[in-house]
């Protein structure tokens, strides 16, 4: 297998590096298989339309565009190298249910001729749709009443949203009945399909909790790929129905969620690679379809992600470490997408007195955006993301752009939110069950000195923290925007107790506050057993001593 291929056709007069094979025709390379192509003619393992998208719209020069389209297949192969997901495949049969209310006799005629059973049917007689390709459950009511009839493909023209949740269903209006078949044949036999995402129950908001404090991946998903179970307090995927939007990605407040194609380290990385050009982000599925455009010299898209994946640590890597303006353009990008967006310019013209990012839904933002995005930016900061989470990348490049300075408060949205906890000194026992509920690293126990201490930029307002707290009116948690102070972003002590001594071996056991709170508690019911009162201010083993002891005495007192 060779590295990058490059079907020339349509690009006689472009210029590449040696290290690009110019294929010519699709002849000369169907023995060929490289890991980047610019073309799906080539046999290869990543399609890149994105460099063809550059070379026919960009104003740079021939040697620049030679370099940048170097970039853009390491950028592909850095994606090939650091993609997460795993190759999956499914049986499929060819029995068909079709839903429309107008006449298919051609249609059903040519999908017999190639082997296809076909239920033809009208709309009104579907009544719900589940299950999933190869195994579609299809509730149909009729003159004997309703029943259901399996199916490994459902196909409708005029389709309502519910019908459409599940892999294997199809809206074919506007197709041709040759487009049809291309589609059913290109998924049956073999069904293949790759996940989309990679969870990290770790961090979950949602999952194993005893509140419902979190679902919003369940919420944004416009399919049945991610489903909750209430009673487990579990999320359940499905990814052979999962579309590859990255939403979920994008709406995760922890970063549980990662997008298996391009989770974000791989995206720092590659970001890495842009260094002084203008990052264009168009997701790959709507390059085929985006507007011709000339790209002013420089800007170079950015194009391996979901149409819904970008977030605030997404445009983060991309702005700082091009050390330029970012362009975000889409049709449909997701709310978290625009919030997100809206963010990082609150930040930057707080700091900067200038936007970062540029978000361009048509064809006119877009040629508006590229007048204004410009390179050579004062926010350039590189990061090492290894190992990082989403919160940690957004603290620490929000950090580097305040630096020692106060620019006042950005307002966060309803899907980025940021918060601030207090706690009551006086009741707090620093039991650390507030830290334990804690998966963001907001809360976190210092044992230095015996203290808890709280970073601000990485709490989410998930509010488990309070809920979590043994003691009444002890921790409140209060939503905030960010401040743009260095405070925000370091770790505040919030509650402090020195350690209790064992009075009988002098090791420090537990805290002050704790040790008092149980012996004010279990005083009462020890007042007659000194022993027992004793054990209340002992480490585990000297307690284990007193007791062992206290038994002993207690049997030769009987043996008397």
């Amino acid at each position: 297998m060779k590295d990058f291929g490059f079907y020339s056709a349509g690009f006689s007069d472009v210029v590449l590096s040696d290290g690009i094979e110019i294929c010519g025709d699709e002849e000369g390379a169907k023995n060929e298989e490289f890991i980047v192509a610019n073309s799906p003619k080539l046999k290869a393992q990543i399609y890149a339309p994105q460099i063809n998208f550059y070379i026919a719209n960009t104003k740079d020069e021939p040697l620049v565009i030679a370099q940048n389209v170097d970039i853009l297949y390491e950028a592909a192969a850095a994606a090939f190298d650091g993609a997460l997901y795993s190759d999956h495949q499914k049986p499929v049969g060819k029995n068909v249910i079709l839903a429309c209310d107008e006449p298919q006799e051609e249609l059903v005629a040519l999908l017999k001729q190639h082997g296809f059973k076909v239920i033809a049917l009208s709309r009104d007689e579907i009544k719900f749709v589940y299950g999933e390709i190869g195994d579609l459950s299809v509730s149909i009511s009729g003159k004997e009443g309703e029943f259901e009839v399996q199916s490994d493909f459902f196909l409708v023209r005029g389709a309502q949203a519910y019908q459409l949740r599940q892999s294997g269903c199809y809206e074919i209006s506007g197709l041709k009945d040759g487009e049809i078949l291309e589609i059913l044949q290109s998924k049956s036999p073999v069904y293949r399909y790759r996940n989309s995402t990679i969870f990290d129950p770790a961090i979950c908001q949602y999952q194993g909790r005893r509140n419902d404090l979190c679902a919003k991946c369940v919420e944004v998903c416009p399919t049945v790929a991610i489903l909750k179970n209430d009673e487990k307090r579990e999320l359940v995927f499905s990814h052979i129905d999962c579309i590859g939007c990255g939403e979920c990605v994008s709406v995760c407040p922890s970063g549980a969620l990662k997008f298996a194609k391009l989770p974000q380290r791989v995206f720092g990385e590659i970001a890495k690679l842009y260094a002084g050009k203008i990052p264009l982000l168009i997701a790959e599925s709507e390059i085929a379809s985006a507007p011709a455009v000339q790209l002013p010299c420089g800007v170079l898209p950015f194009g391996i992600f979901g149409s819904k994946q970008i977030d605030e640590a997404n445009l983060l890597s991309a702005m700082q470490e091009s050390g330029s303006s970012v362009i975000v353009y889409g049709a449909d990008v997701g709310e978290s997408t625009r919030e997100a967006v809206e963010l990082i310019n609150g930040i930057s013209r707080a700091i900067y007195g200038k936007d970062a990012v540029f978000l361009a839904r048509n064809l006119a933002e877009l040629q508006e955006a590229l007048k204004q995005a410009q390179s050579s930016q004062p926010w350039a900061f590189s990061l090492n993301e290894q190992g990082l989470s989403k919160k940690e990348i957004f603290s620490k490049r929000v950090s580097a752009m305040v630096g020692d300075g106060s620019f006042g408060v950005v307002k966060s949205g309803e899907l980025l939110k940021f918060g601030k906890v207090s706690i009551n000194e006086a009741s707090c026992t620093l039991c650390l069950s507030c830290v334990g509920a804690c998966n963001t690293g907001a809360l976190y126990a210092d044992n230095s000195d015996n203290s808890i201490k709280f970073n601000a930029s990485l709490c989410t307002t998930c509010n488990y923290c309070v809920l979590s707290c043994a003691e009444k009116d002890t921790i409140e948690l209060e939503p905030c925007g960010v401040e743009l102070e260095p405070g925000f972003f370091n770790y505040k002590m919030l509650a402090k107790d020195e350690l209790f001594k064992c009075i009988e071996c002098g090791k420090e056991f537990a805290t002050s506050k704790a040790v008092m709170k149980i012996a004010d508690m279990m005083g009462a019911h020890f007042a007659n057993e000194p022993e027992k009162m004793k054990t209340l201010f002992c480490c585990g083993d000297c307690k284990a001593k007193i007791m062992i002891k206290k038994q002993i005495e207690d049997a030769r007192k009987g043996a008397m």
